[in-house]
């Protein structure tokens, strides 16, 4: 151990285990090599280590990395960033305990947690991303197929099954924003905070910043190392995101059972142990628990943080965790499912038959009344008191003469508004379900698909280019040995 200057005694056995997030730490040692890279070269920079040394220490961080690349993380100390240190300390010797020089384990955890959140937020966005071209793709194949309407889970009004996507596509596309949202609030770098109270030594925070790939600074020193608001939010966007992926599986999940609207791949979908003729959608109902899965991370996650004193507190250790595992899962759940969503067959036939079940057109009949004079609350009625029977040309005329109506419906007319075609293509509104209304839509949000595609690489580019930089500097660093 290198961290227990002022201790008698080694921390207890049950304590360590207790205390220790090594067995978490496998998701950002790589992170936390790269900051101890930038952070050297800052140190260097400013002149507060000499080239000999700082090229010492580097070249130790990239034996490290290949150690760890093949033999997984050495299991000493409290955390990876106590393990590495120590590490380069047993390569190189004093030199080796300068490489902690003017930082603390506060600000170098923060940088490696936001460097993880930022890649992650950024994964999320492409996996939802795939997912809503699926559904584009899908709603586009689909353009005039009808379907029922529901609500409250009931049969409710005739729609297409391409307007149906086209909506679940807009509620990832607003998940999506937030992840790129999140990003840019995530993607700023506390390194040269120290403990909280930032350091004598003069830094130049800007260009470690920029070798990490951060867009900015954290600039308040307490604020960068005792806030974990952007762990919260990174894992909101996961939650959020899902929980929209959670009501796509379940009408997936309903769709295949009773109402028969789908034909679940068999890739995505399991046999009964002991009932032959099953065909379980198991993946979608795995997909549908990990939504509640993240909902139990964000509140664990708001719950440690909720009271916490400023500044650094080791309660945020177990909050990492929380930020690990949601977003693989969630990233892991859009990838899977837009591939399934990809291959999945729907029952046409079985949606156009079902379209108008229900009475479905009794709302397009009521606005029609409305059109030619009747009042829409009497309409109301008027159609209501229809539903309760068979609905009929003379059942209309009867009812309406009934509540004193005396405008003149024809036979035809009637006939017209009962078919569940002609009722989703009179909806020629902005958003509607008419055919040119789909079009529109569709053509509007495949730009869109294209911008956000350039807004996630942009990004990704930015971070790239920055290590690349970083690493090439490592190199002609170690090079001066």
């Amino acid at each position: 151990m290198v961290v227990r200057s002022r201790m008698e005694k080694e921390m207890d056995k049950l304590a360590l285990e207790l205390t220790s997030s090594l067995k978490h730490d496998v998701n950002i040692w790589a992170y936390d090599i790269l900051v101890d890279i930038a952070h050297v070269i800052g140190l260097l920079e400013q002149g507060h280590l000499e080239e000999k040394d700082a090229a010492k220490i580097v070249a130790a961080l990239m034996q490290i990395a290949d150690e760890i690349g093949k033999e997984g993380i050495p299991n000493k100390g409290e955390d990876v960033h106590e393990a590495i240190e120590a590490r380069v300390i047993e390569l190189v010797g004093e030199a080796g305990m300068k490489m902690h020089t003017a930082r603390s384990r506060n600000d170098e955890v923060a940088t490696c947690l936001r460097m993880f959140a930022r890649e992650g937020v950024l994964s999320l966005a492409m996996t939802i991303l795939e997912l809503r071209k699926a559904l584009i793709e899908k709603a586009e194949e689909n353009l005039n197929v009808l379907m029922p309407g529901f609500t409250h889970l009931q049969y409710a009004q005739p729609t297409k099954l391409s307007h149906h996507l086209i909506a679940l596509h807009d509620m990832l596309e607003r998940s999506f924003e937030r992840c790129i949202q999140a990003f840019d609030r995530i993607n700023l770098c506390p390194l040269g905070s120290a403990a909280f109270a930032s350091t004598s030594f003069r830094l130049n925070r800007k260009y470690v910043s920029d070798l990490l790939g951060f867009d900015g600074i954290v600039e308040n020193s307490e604020d960068a190392v005792s806030s974990r608001d952007f762990l919260i939010e990174a894992i909101f966007v996961a939650s959020e995101s899902c929980l929209t992926l959670s009501r796509l599986a379940e009408e997936l999940i309903l769709w295949s059972s009773e109402f028969d609207f789908v034909e679940i791949p068999d890739e995505y979908a399991s046999s009964s142990s002991i009932m032959p003729q099953k065909k379980n959608p198991d993946v979608a109902e795995i997909i549908r628990a990990k939504s509640g899965k993240l909902l139990g991370e964000l509140t664990s996650a708001m719950s440690i943080y909720k009271a916490m004193p400023l500044a650094y507190n080791r309660d945020f250790q177990e909050m990492n965790p929380l930020l690990y595992s949601s977003l693989k899962d969630s990233c892991l759940s859009f990838k899977v499912f837009a591939e399934m969503f990809r291959k999945i067959r729907f029952k046409t036939e079985v949606m156009e038959e079902k379209a108008g079940k229900g009475f479905a057109s009794a709302t397009h009949i009521a606005e029609e009344l409305t059109k030619r004079g009747v009042p829409f609350r009497k309409a109301h009625q008027i159609v209501g008191k229809l539903s309760k029977c068979k609905p009929s040309y003379e059942k209309l005329i009867e009812i309406m003469n009934e509540f004193g109506c005396e405008q003149k419906i024809e036979r035809e007319e009637f006939e017209k508004w009962l078919d569940v075609k002609n009722v989703v293509e009179s909806r020629d509104v902005l958003g509607g379900t008419s055919e040119k209304a789909v079009k529109e839509m569709l053509e509007k949000r495949k730009k869109k698909i294209e911008e956000d595609e350039k807004k996630v690489k942009e990004r990704e580019e930015r971070i790239v280019k920055a290590i690349e930089r970083l690493r090439s500097l490592a190199v002609e660093l170690v090079e001066k040995l």
